[in-house]
């Protein structure tokens, strides 16, 4: 059986002591006949070690940063041989150093849980970003306490200013726990390979019926529900085959770019500000070949220091064009129209640079598009840390880094094929010829698929592509270039640190940019 390890991180002062002294006290961890706690930070409040040696409960300080390593864990394992390891980590660390020890087979790493004083906690992201955005970064879940005090409305405003840093963390605000209830819930059940499993299957099993008995009522009530579903089916299946093979390349690709790439230099030229700057932010994403999900904490990031507003607009426009995923994506699902891979990179570049130009021709700003309250995390380094040394840890991180860009790509990939399926199947055939006969309807149609359908950049061409038997090549090329541009939730992200004003009046210049490009280039194609 699995030893679990759970790392409690925070500042000094957040609670962390606090929320491993209830939990070592609830009745979940009776079970247990060895429980060890990694202190590795002396808050003021302290262990009862007296009380914990009659609970089976070990404490072991570390007051370096070096000493935390895999010889420890291994010592721990042989010495203790415990049945669950709690680490209280110092929040100054790097937490990249304690997830990327070499731990003992029979450890798993399970929950990262921040620990936050909710008072202090936006003062703190404003000072010391870079310091702490790694750790909320990596966390499973942030817990907030001490929020009495807090005005109304500030609670959701802690839980965005979270999600802008790491979307897939739970959020929760305690102000004191309720005993083993809270705890098992929100806490020791979260990550839990064992109760995820048994949910998965319940949930499958339940699903899985629900849509039999969808299935046949369907049948029985609408005798051509079944030929629907069989198509339905055939085109998200064959959609799926073609784009799964390339999402597992291009992952490495990105991956591996991420890790051996620097961006420093890149992003210095983007700050200077000169119109040669413009050529810079316009190629500078095939040196960043993440989705355009990815960009919104770097564009935030660049907007938080005061990048110029125009530069810093270019990149993010024009990034998924030039990305290199992209690209191959656009060679692997136009096989037999190669040319339009490169179609796709000069009108995203010129929508982009153009609409930068723009900017910067009407004087726009960053300051006058920002939101002055807004605390946003700092970008300074490169997209992906190394947990790893020397070249079989680059090379380790590329195999890590493949995999969150496989399965977060996948994603948006089955859900896009899914309603690319349906729309297909069951438009009125009467609907598909109007559409097919007038071109300026097929372009209005892409735009708000584009925008409704937020499909990721890496993988839209494949999208795209099952649209072909109904819409000419110029509007399915508008839908691929402008997806990414006109992404709905990106929007809302970046309504964070930007005035939905200036969203509103970029989305417009957007539109109006990609009318007259894909205008002009319906002439050609």
């Amino acid at each position: 059986m699995a030893t679990y390890i759970d790392i409690i991180t925070g500042f000094l002062e957040s609670g962390k002591t606090t929320v491993i002294n209830e939990l070592l006290q609830s009745n979940y961890l009776k079970e247990f006949r060895k429980i060890i706690v990694v202190i590795c930070e002396e808050g003021f409040t302290e262990y009862d070690e007296e009380k914990f040696k009659k609970m089976h409960v070990e404490l072991l300080k570390v007051e370096n940063e070096s000493d935390l390593n895999d010889d420890l864990f291994i010592q721990i394992a042989e010495e203790y041989t415990p049945d669950y390891i709690l680490v209280e980590y110092n929040g100054t660390w790097n937490i990249s150093n304690i997830l990327g020890l070499k731990i003992p087979f029979e450890n798993k790493f399970r929950n990262v849980v921040f620990v936050s004083d909710a008072g202090n906690f936006r003062n703190q992201l404003s000072n010391m970003a870079t310091v702490m955005q790694p750790h909320i970064l990596n966390s499973d879940i942030v817990i907030f306490n001490r929020f009495e005090k807090l005005h109304q409305g500030m609670q959701k405003k802690l839980t965005r200013d979270i999600k802008n840093i790491n979307p897939r963390t739970r959020v929760t605000f305690i102000n004191e726990f309720e005993t083993d209830k809270i705890l098992k819930e929100r806490f020791m059940t979260f990550n839990n390979p064992e109760n995820t499993s048994m949910n998965f299957k319940m949930n499958l099993k339940v699903g899985i019926f629900l849509a039999l008995c969808f299935s046949l009522l369907l049948i029985f009530e609408f005798p051509n529900a079944y030929s629907y579903t069989q198509s339905i089916v055939t085109v998200f299946l064959s959609i799926l085959m073609q784009a799964i093979p390339f999402i597992l390349l291009g992952a490495f690709i990105s991956a591996g770019i991420q890790i051996f790439a620097s961006t420093g230099w890149i992003m210095k030229q983007i700050s200077k500000g000169s119109w040669y700057s413009f050529l810079i932010a316009s190629v500078a994403g095939f040196f960043m070949p993440i989705c355009d999900c990815g960009m919104v904490p770097i564009i935030s990031g660049l907007l938080k220091k005061e990048t110029p507003l125009p530069q810093t607009i270019t990149f993010w426009l024009s990034s998924s064009a030039v990305s290199p995923i992209v690209i191959i994506s656009m060679l692997y699902a136009f096989p037999e129209q190669p040319y339009l891979a490169v179609v796709r990179v000069i009108t995203g570049l010129i929508i982009g640079i153009m609409v930068g130009v723009i900017l910067k021709l009407i004087n726009l700003e960053t300051k006058d598009v920002t939101k002055g309250n807004r605390r946003v995390q700092n970008i300074g380094k490169d997209v992906l840390e190394l947990k790893y040394d020397g070249v079989k840890g680059k090379i380790e991180a590329v195999f890590a880094g493949a995999k969150v860009e496989f399965f977060r790509v996948a994603e948006y990939v089955i859900i896009g094929a899914l309603i690319s399926a349906v729309l297909q199947t069951i438009m009125p055939q009467t609907m598909k010829s109007f559409i097919g006969n007038n071109i300026i309807v097929q372009f209005i149609v892409m735009i708000v698929a584009a925008m409704l359908m937020s499909t990721c950049s890496t993988s839209n061409a494949f999208i795209g592509r099952s649209f072909s038997n109904n819409f000419s090549t110029v509007p399915i090329l508008s839908f691929i270039v402008m997806g990414p541009m006109l992404d709905l939730k990106n929007m809302v992200m970046l309504s964070e640190i930007l005035k939905k004003r200036f969203l509103l009046f970029l989305a417009t210049l957007v539109i109006i940019e990609s009318a007259i490009v894909f205008g002009a280039l319906s002439f050609f194609l």
